[in-house]
């Protein structure tokens, strides 16, 4: 049996099953659009392995001008998913364009049969756009994850690859084949199938990472205010009261709620508690810098720890929010007018987790209450 035909039967299974587990990735996690994109980028290789192995088989130029389309669909639809998912713009119209021009150079030299601008056309296409996914998915403000890095390495090595093709195409350009095919062929034996599995591979990678850090957000957030639950502020404010103890810097936790809400929600319906929920919440993380912590602690209770802020300044900050919550108008009760109390403590030499300074400022919110309601309260020793 001919050796290419072994080599495109593997490629072609390695396709159908990175286009299923794409596809099962798109349809049971959240329907991104970068994985529906590479679902289909896979699709297309299974045609084009297909048009290949018959293209080979049958020595037909047009299955070969088929393959040459299938590529410049499969390698468009990678870089378009590595766009999507770094929340770049995709420039449809440059892409369609050039993807066309290309494609129909490689319809041409496959029915000319002209060996070496095979070689040549749709590589180069397909080693531009590896590089310009590879730059797409360089991480802005971050760094890189395990997973990227994999598929940022394997893109640049695709790249390569490709280059490599490119070259030793134009080596018998212009002539009889001879050494540059012999070349050309030897490195699509041994470099294509380990590379192309690789690059699938490492998609996997990046999707299961994507799923894992979506489902730790999921476990740390609040999913109607998009803000940390419990849980996620335990953690942030274990990690601040560290750093505050480690450099002795100052640190301030604030426990505020809505004055009112039970009488809210039974007079206008949870919708509108919801909605006076969201506001607040938005409000709150306006309020303060970033790098501070907003949390809700459960129904109308939020709590918010301010980094390198006394008890005086994180008053000074919530008692500019107790003055603009009465602005927020709530679409499903507009007549309302919102009023929010909040006890504010300052982490003391004897803590030693979040709760030492959840019961102090809770003791503040119980006396901002007793006072007559919206209003700040500080923790005192003195009290």
């Amino acid at each position: 049996m001919n050796p290419a035909i072994i080599i495109i039967a593997l490629l072609f299974f390695t396709s159908v099953i990175m286009a299923l587990a794409m596809g099962v990735a798109w349809l049971h996690f959240g329907r991104q659009r970068h994985v529906l994109s590479w679902a289909l980028s896979y699709a297309a290789a299974m045609v084009q392995w297909l048009a290949n192995g018959g293209g080979i088989a049958l020595n037909s130029g047009g299955l070969m001008a088929l393959t040459a389309c299938c590529i410049v669909i499969s390698s468009t639809l990678m870089l378009v998913g590595v766009r999507q998912r770094s929340g770049r713009p995709v420039p449809w119209r440059r892409l369609i364009v050039l993807g066309a021009l290309v494609s129909g150079g490689g319809i041409y030299v496959s029915l000319i049969g002209d060996r070496s601008l095979q070689g040549m056309v749709v590589p180069s296409y397909v080693a531009v756009l590896m590089l310009w996914a590879a730059a797409a998915l360089w991480p802005r403000n971050r760094r890189f994850s395990a997973p990227e890095m994999a598929f940022f390495c394997m893109s640049l090595m695709l790249a390569l690859f490709e280059v490599g093709l490119v070259v030793s195409a134009a080596m018998d350009l212009g002539r009889a084949p001879g050494q540059g095919l012999a070349l050309y062929r030897a490195l699509l034996g041994l470099g294509l199938p380990s590379i192309y599995v690789g690059l699938g591979v490492a998609a996997v990678m990046v999707v299961a990472g994507d799923l894992a850090h979506q489902l730790r957000k999921q476990m740390r957030h609040d999913p109607l205010t998009n803000v940390l639950n419990r849980r996620g502020l335990d953690e942030a404010a274990a990690r601040a009261m560290a750093h505050a103890n480690r450099h002795q810097r100052p640190l301030a936790l604030v426990i505020c709620d809505l004055d009112g809400f039970k009488a809210l929600n039974d007079g206008h319906g949870h919708i509108a508690g919801d909605a006076a929920l969201c506001g607040f919440a938005r409000l709150l993380a306006s309020a303060v810098r970033r790098g501070d912590i907003v949390a809700r602690m459960g129904g109308d209770e939020f709590g918010l720890v301010l980094i390198d802020t006394d008890a005086a300044a994180a008053a000074d900050v919530m008692e500019r929010v107790r003055a603009e919550i009465g602005f927020l108008v709530l679409p499903y009760a507009p007549q309302t007018a919102l009023r929010a109390s909040f006890g504010v403590a300052e982490m003391i030499a004897t803590d030693d987790s979040l709760e030492d300074m959840v019961a102090r400022a809770d003791k503040a919110l119980y006396d901002a209450k007793k006072e007559g309601k919206n209003r700040v309260a500080i923790w005192r020793a003195a009290a």
